[in-house]
């Protein structure tokens, strides 16, 4: 079918254009010359066709090799891609394996300190409403000397021992209405039992017409617990309603009995 079309086009073009073997021109007319042998003309077509085929086999041949190559390149990319995406996956579970045991190990250590905190502060109390400068240069010699008489415990008068004693780290204000306050941490915990229940017992304390309190010492998570009844606790003192703030966190109010 090429071969047909391709001589149908060069036998159209033989009669169009005088130029062409067949033809020839004299005085500006063009007069037909004897025609080609038609054996030669098919020669001559089929070694057209036969250069054409040839190139269409290399081009064929070319795009082929082209193609070809890009295939591998890309089948090689994604064999890649899936190879690094099958080790990112492996990594991002060993990751969260990884992460979930720190997590584990985290809120272990963070119980094992707030313990250790807890048992380094429960032999501590805090003095709140003592004035500035009573203590004097020796808060520990006072306390020892002067908590028995305050809280009626004669018993402990020459047994009392404590460790250390000082304020609060906290700028000295100029009111004289709002002391520091007195952190002091006793040698036995029995004693530090002992006070507590007593000033419980007691209620209202005084020193020179002033009052004072006495409290567990605290670590920060529990402190924030009870910072919680803040606003409860004004609404309370607002509506007149009786409550009391029990150790470690507990708000007790009473309501109408």
């Amino acid at each position: 079918q090429q071969q047909s079309s391709l001589l149908r086009y060069y036998g159209d073009r033989a009669a169009e254009d005088p130029s062409i073997p067949g033809y020839s021109s004299e005085c500006g007319d063009s007069v037909p010359s004897p025609p080609l042998n038609l054996e030669g003309q098919a020669n001559s077509m089929e070694s057209i066709l036969r250069d054409i085929h040839q190139t269409n086999s290399q081009i064929e041949e070319r795009i082929s090799e082209a193609w070809t190559k890009k295939m591998e390149a890309f089948t090689k990319c994604l064999d890649e891609a899936e190879h690094r995406l099958g080790n990112t996956e492996d990594s991002v579970h060993g990751l969260e394996m990884t992460m979930q045991q720190l997590q584990e190990t985290v809120v272990k250590l963070q119980e094992k300190a707030d313990d250790l905190e807890n048992r380094s502060r429960r032999c501590n109390l805090h003095l709140v409403g003592l004035p500035e400068g009573e203590e004097g240069k020796d808060p520990v010699s006072f306390l020892e000397s002067w908590l028995p008489s305050l809280l009626n415990l004669p018993d402990l008068s020459n047994n009392l021992e404590m460790e250390q004693a000082h304020r609060a780290f906290l700028p000295r204000t100029r009111n004289a209405d709002r002391p520091r306050m007195l952190i002091f941490k006793l040698l036995r915990y029995r004693d530090k039992e002992v006070i507590f229940r007593q000033a419980r017992k007691l209620g209202a304390l005084t020193f020179k017409n002033k009052p004072v309190h006495i409290f567990p010492d605290m670590s920060a998570d529990l402190f924030q617990k009870r910072k919680s009844f803040f606003g409860v606790k004004h609404l309370c003192k607002d509506f007149d309603i009786p409550f009391a703030l029990l150790f470690p966190a507990r708000l007790r109010i009473d309501f109408q009995g």
